[in-house]
């Protein structure tokens, strides 16, 4: 397969241009030319909210795009490719979801209509470009929380980075909390067997609802580092109390009384369509090798504004100590 990927340098698109290679298909790339990129991969160089000359001639197969934030940048993009490319994959967020995540929804819940300045709506906005230039010939990807090697945001190796440190580590909530998480190289694969395949539809990408819990994921940190680390387990209203920013200073921890579709993202259409989900507890052995490699060095200032800071000393010993 002649593939184009859109972005495929740092984190997701990173993983979909290795799977592509290690398929054996044509593999080029449209960045800024700020990350490298593998020496078997074509390199165009551009902007997509600016200069798209490089994309004004060639064809391709399928084009997978991990980088469209913006719909008017996505719009153009896909005017541009539409007569030269024969489906096209797009990576849009849960957040396309107006309900989410204080509901649970599916893959046939209501999305934004408008295209207001904001992330959830910028989504949606851009899978109704993407369809208006190739109708019939695109896959919507909405995805839910990524983990795995090279992940810049940093949420799941937050957990794993203290957990090797080891000594008492403040676990958020109930233990027995359902999460979904979704590893990249699966997301990755998934996302290549659709345009293989020019399957259409809007499909939710992660992991099926009620399968993992968080106790299953921090435990699998445990036994991967092989640290001394206890976990204590600090309930959400004692969290609440002591104003913890959820997200933020505990990733993956918000509160579930107040919402409760965060982790009931509904993958029936995914599924059936061929998503296939490892164990959390490979995902996390596969980041700790990561970070132990040094992976944490990678991670530039690309995307950095949403990286969880290490949560203070004192901040964990006041949690701790919490009556």
């Amino acid at each position: 397969m002649r593939l184009l990927v859109l972005g495929g340098t740092v984190f997701l698109g990173r993983h979909v241009v290795a799977e592509a290679l290690a398929r054996g298909d044509r593999v080029t790339v449209f960045t800024r030319g700020v990350h490298p990129v593998p020496s078997a991969v074509e390199s165009l160089i551009g902007d997509r909210a600016g200069d798209l000359s490089a994309l004004g001639r060639g064809e391709w197969d399928a084009v997978i795009d991990t980088s469209g934030y913006e719909a008017a940048h996505v719009a153009r993009g896909a005017e541009l490719l539409a007569d030269r490319v024969g489906h096209y994959v797009f990576v849009s967020s849960c957040n396309a979801y107006p309900s989410w995540p204080a509901e649970p929804v599916d893959e046939d819940s209501p999305v934004w209509e408008s295209d207001e300045d904001d992330y959830g709506p910028q989504k949606a906005a851009g899978e109704r470009a993407i369809e208006a230039a190739m109708p019939g010939r695109t896959a919507t990807v909405r995805a839910g929380l990524i983990c795995g090697p090279h992940d810049n945001v940093f949420r799941l190796p937050w957990w794993v980075r203290r957990i090797a440190a080891g000594g008492r580590v403040p676990a958020p909530g109930d233990p027995e909390q359902f999460v979904q998480l979704v590893d990249a190289r699966d997301l990755a694969a998934f996302m290549l067997a659709l345009a293989e395949q020019r399957v259409p539809g809007a499909f939710n990408g992660t992991a099926p609802a009620r399968t993992t819990t968080m106790r299953d994921a921090l435990e699998a940190a445990v036994a991967a580092t092989g640290s001394d680390a206890e976990l204590v387990w600090i309930p959400d209203e004692r969290l609440a109390a002591a104003q913890v920013e959820p997200w933020t200073e505990l990733p993956l921890w918000i509160p579930a009384a107040e919402f409760p579709g965060t982790w009931e993202i509904g993958t029936e259409r995914a599924r059936a369509a061929g998503l296939r989900c490892r164990p959390v507890a490979d995902t996390v052995a596969d980041v700790w090798e990561w970070l132990r490699a040094g992976g944490e060095s990678e991670l530039d200032e690309w995307r950095s504004e949403h990286r969880p800071p290490p949560m203070p000393p004192e901040r964990e010993r006041e949690l701790l100590q919490a009556p």
